[in-house]
């Protein structure tokens, strides 16, 4: 028995997994991000400075000094950590990158297992739409990569409602449970605290005619009719720049645009955007940009990245016949145990063998001593029946 929300992963689902990864890894890197990582443990401050329930209501435990220790529930958190105690006086800006298991509390009713894991990428000291726009390309650029077809990324920004919240002139606590309420498209609340906060008719529609909008054909036109500021204006004008700059990269077909798109964390400020793939009901990868973060480390610079799900990356790619290819099966050289020396010779020529007692007979492809001879029998039909270096010129070794 595991705990709820945890699984164990066998040596063929392991093998896909390291695949991916060594993709996700070449990709990151030809862009110019280094790899990071951070400890499983993070002090519970680190995680609650972020003040959101889904960070902070991670499992907690304490060391043998009484400090309260949080298995780490995010990792876009201890990278900004990260970065701000260890790089504040490096040029910015700053590329990094990250594979790790992440941990919350097992909740099927939002789909979220125990622990997942997530490959990502953070872009610090740059706040254009141009860093916005190498977040996205790089991501449709990982998912190319890794044979995914047929893949989608929408984009929005929470720039928009933020500015649309702001002519209410709300206080920041009422402005805050109103974009929560946007958030979860929770109708009742948000009429609730718009008409206490003494919100004209007007404002409550155009928040309603917010939540409306969608990934419709017209929605950009939609949304640059209730722009009424000139904050909300740039936000859209914005979202339109990053669009294109993905386009020009190459990527025209995958990106669209979705207003209705809203982030679980709460420390996104503008663009934001989730990749989508044919056959699997989960965004496969989420990001967005969230300049006030790392001041939450008193670092005050913008920043902007994205995760992908490994585990949803891998179901996305079975589901579409492209999984990585399997390796090989190894050879089972049965006898193996006593011959340690040609053991060594076929794996220092790079094969996989594994060694078993004399006398088994396992499948192909397999290697056996039959008295004073060996007998090889590989997957393809190809048998060898003859002297050792009979073996190693059937093996293309010689």
């Amino acid at each position: 028995m595991i705990p709820e929300g945890m699984r164990d992963v066998l040596p063929g689902e392991a093998a896909e997994l390291h695949a991916i990864e060594r993709v996700v890894r070449e990709r990151f890197a030809a862009y110019g991000y280094g790899e990071v990582r951070t400890p499983t443990l993070e002090f519970a401050e680190t995680l609650e400075l972020v003040d959101d329930d889904t960070l902070g209501g991670g499992y907690h435990l304490f060391d043998d000094q009484g400090r309260e220790l949080m298995l780490r529930t995010d990792m876009t958190v201890p990278v900004a950590r990260l970065a701000a105690a260890r790089y504040r006086d490096r040029p910015l800006p700053l590329r990094l990158f990250y594979v790790g298991a992440s941990y919350r509390p097992w909740a099927p009713q939002r789909s979220q297992d125990g622990e997942f894991l997530q490959a990502g990428v953070e872009l610090l000291g740059l706040g254009s739409a141009e860093a916005d726009a190498e977040c996205v390309t790089l991501l449709c650029d990982v998912l190319a990569a890794c044979g995914l077809p047929d893949f989608r990324v929408t984009l929005n920004t929470m720039a928009f409602p933020t500015a649309l919240v702001d002519t209410l002139g709300l206080g920041p606590d009422d402005s805050e449970a109103l974009l929560e309420a946007l958030a979860d498209r929770d109708y009742p609340l948000l009429e609730t605290i718009a008409a206490n906060a003494s919100a004209s008719d007007e404002a409550i529609r155009a928040l309603q005619a917010t939540l409306a909008l969608g990934g419709t054909r017209d929605s950009l036109a939609q949304a640059r009719k209730l722009a009424t500021t000139p904050a909300m204006e740039a936000a859209i004008e914005r979202l339109v720049r990053v669009r294109d700059l993905v386009a020009e990269a190459g990527f025209d077909d995958a990106v669209t645009f979705d207003f209705g798109l809203f982030q679980d964390l709460d420390y996104y400020t503008g663009v934001i955007f989730e990749a989508w793939a044919p056959g699997v009901g989960l965004p496969v990868a989420s990001g967005g940009r969230y300049d006030g973060l790392p001041a939450r480390f008193e670092w005050e610079v913008p920043g902007a990245g994205f995760a992908v799900a490994l585990d949803r990356l891998r179901d996305a790619l079975d589901e579409s016949d492209r999984l990585p290819a399997a390796a090989p099966p190894a050879l089972a050289f049965a006898g193996g145990f006593e011959e340690p020396a040609r053991l060594a010779e076929l794996r220092r020529a790079g094969l996989s063998v594994a060694a078993l007692p004399e006398g088994v007979t396992p499948p192909a492809p397999s290697l056996r001593r039959e008295g004073g001879r060996f007998v090889l029998e590989l997957a393809d039909g190809t048998r060898a029946d003859g002297s050792w270096r009979d073996v190693l010129r059937a093996l293309g070794l010689e």
